[in-house]
């Protein structure tokens, strides 16, 4: 790249107008990051290390890295970068290829072009919806020029008008909430606008940045009056005036409010265990727990916007495209998973995921990173069992949008009670085709029938599913198994039904002929063993000498 100075346009990065990042880190963004920060852009070959180039340089030129979440490197780079635009006169007009131009009579090729707003997410949820994601409270930085043309002089004749410039300025930027007027700060070639967001999260909105421009000049017309003898002028007649234009220019985005909420279920597992239920109103990261934590489907990547490669120059002499020193950068948020997954699997258990199923987004071709093929779900709640004895005080949630979380303190949750169940079977009747058995589901602690017929929740008894009654029993005559009957309370989600209650196990052997003798024999051999026992060990002690009973016979 060539720096030229310029007596127009000072000093200004003029090279080939093909597009490239910088090839080295600025604005004090680390360089680990740096080479982070390009995805979409030319990717070199990853081969050998080049001299003096850092491992992380090398992997950042041959491929595209994600984030696990939005880089805060990219808020440091653009508010930096923003700085970078070329020194500028009254004479010439820099503006993006793209940006949307206004000619007056004195000012021409005027504009304002948004830079970025920060913080941001783009959030390609699906092929057709991708919300430009804005945390509630941000900055919008925007470029505004335009150039002055002044009249030029007519000096021949009996009227003679003389033409110079007074002032010119940006007299204002101002910016606007769907057409309210949000913030304004003085008139500024690169202003930067502070917002405030006051409607309801997931609404679109539109952000206008708007500059007045003025121009003030001095028309003198002088006029003959009187002329001698030669025809000579001898006696002029002097007006001044003082032409005004002011010309007012703007550049809107489409953006969505983002700002995270999030509410749900608390419980206690009897063995100690925590139950949580979160819902949120957005799309989200994930939250944390006291002993790990639950990730949605989200990773991110960032890229520079393109329409800003290249910068037009215009002037009298023309027009002219340099190199731009400016590249901003853009978050961007994709989903990389089916389903939200819980860390470390070991102590989070993900027990329900509320949801729905969406068609997943294409990233652009010069972006190369893995992305999903199929289906994922969107959550918009998920369930969690953690092992973990630890109070939890808070709920937070992190969002798509750098900064953007939610804290919701757990005396705000729904709080749900969870008991231990008792699930029994007894024989009520046995032939050599069925088996009648009674089922009794109780809570553990104190006996308290549970009727499974009026919440979530069943009983199976040999996979056939049935609901006990007001008393907690239900009986049932089956087809007679070989061997035993067995059943099991499915018990539903705890924070659906109040109380809650974990599930349980019950078994009982069916006995034939065969079985009941024994049976009848086992239960006799152990009193006649107990009492022989006791003869062995007295006759041992006492030398009674009565052992064995069959000693005299």
């Amino acid at each position: 790249m060539v720096i030229i100075a310029s007596p127009l346009l000072g000093a200004i990065a003029v090279g080939p107008t093909n597009a490239h990042p910088p090839n080295s880190t600025d604005h004090n963004v680390p360089e680990e990051t740096f080479y982070k920060l390009w995805s979409g852009d030319q990717d070199g070959t990853n081969g050998s290390t080049q001299n003096g180039e850092s491992a992380m340089e090398q992997l950042g030129r041959g491929t595209d890295i994600p984030f696990d979440s939005p880089p805060q490197a990219v808020d440091q780079w653009n508010r930096g970068d923003h700085q970078e635009f070329p020194a500028t006169n009254r004479s010439v007009s820099i503006h993006p290829p793209d940006a949307s131009l206004t000619d007056g009579r004195f000012i021409r090729e005027a504009y304002t072009e948004i830079f970025s707003v920060q913080p941001s997410t783009h959030a390609r949820l699906s092929p057709s919806h991708q919300p430009l994601y804005v945390a509630p409270n941000g900055t919008l930085r925007g470029t505004v020029d335009y150039r002055v043309v002044v009249p030029p002089d007519d000096t021949s004749g009996d009227r003679r008008v003389y033409w110079s410039l007074q002032r010119h300025q940006i007299e204002e930027t101002t910016l606007f909430v769907d057409g309210a007027k949000n913030s304004s700060a003085s008139g500024s070639h690169t202003p930067a606008l502070s917002y405030t967001l006051d409607d309801i999260a997931g609404l679109s909105q539109r952000l206008t940045l708007q500059a007045n421009i003025s121009v003030r000049l001095q028309k003198t017309v002088k006029e003959c009056t009187n002329h001698d003898l030669a025809g000579e002028c001898v006696n002029w007649r002097t007006s001044i005036t003082y032409p005004r234009e002011e010309v007012t220019v703007s550049d809107s985005i489409q953006v969505t409010k983002y700002e995270l909420v999030v509410l749900g279920f608390i419980a206690r597992y009897p063995n100690g265990d925590l139950g949580l239920v979160v819902f949120k109103n957005q799309p989200w990261l994930g939250h944390k727990l006291p002993n790990g934590d639950v990730r949605g489907v989200w990773r991110f990547y960032s890229s520079r916007d393109t329409d800003w490669d290249t910068l037009v120059v215009d002037s009298n002499n023309g027009q002219r495209t340099i190199h731009s020193p400016l590249h901003p950068l853009q978050v961007n948020a994709y989903p990389i998973e089916t389903g939200p997954t819980p860390t470390p699997r070991r102590n989070v258990t993900i027990l329900d995921v509320y949801g729905r199923q969406i068609e997943p987004p294409q990233l652009s071709d010069n972006v190369q990173l893995d992305i999903l093929t199929e289906p994922y779900t969107a959550s918009f709640g998920i369930a969690t069992r953690t092992a973990t004895n630890e109070n939890l005080s808070s709920v937070r949630a992190w969002g798509l949008v750098r900064g953007v979380h939610a804290d919701r303190p757990t005396e705000q949750f729904g709080r749900v009670q969870i008991h231990e169940s008792n699930l029994t079977l007894s024989v009520q009747n046995t032939t050599e085709r069925t088996a009648t058995v009674q089922v009794r589901l109780e809570r553990a602690e104190d006996g308290t029938p549970i009727n499974t017929g009026q919440r979530d929740g069943y009983v199976v008894v040999n996979d056939r599913r049935l609901n006990t009654s007001e008393n907690g029993t239900v009986t049932v005559t089956l087809e007679r198994p070989p061997d035993g009957v067995s059943a099991r309370y499915e018990p539903g989600h705890w924070w659906r039904n109040r109380p809650g209650y974990t599930g349980d196990t019950a078994s009982v052997l069916l006995q034939g002929p065969i079985l009941q003798l024994l049976a009848t024999l086992f239960r006799f051999s152990i009193p006649v063993s107990l009492f022989l026992l006791a003869v062995f060990i007295i006759d041992r002690f006492t030398g009674w000498r009565v052992w064995p009973p069959w000693r005299g016979l």
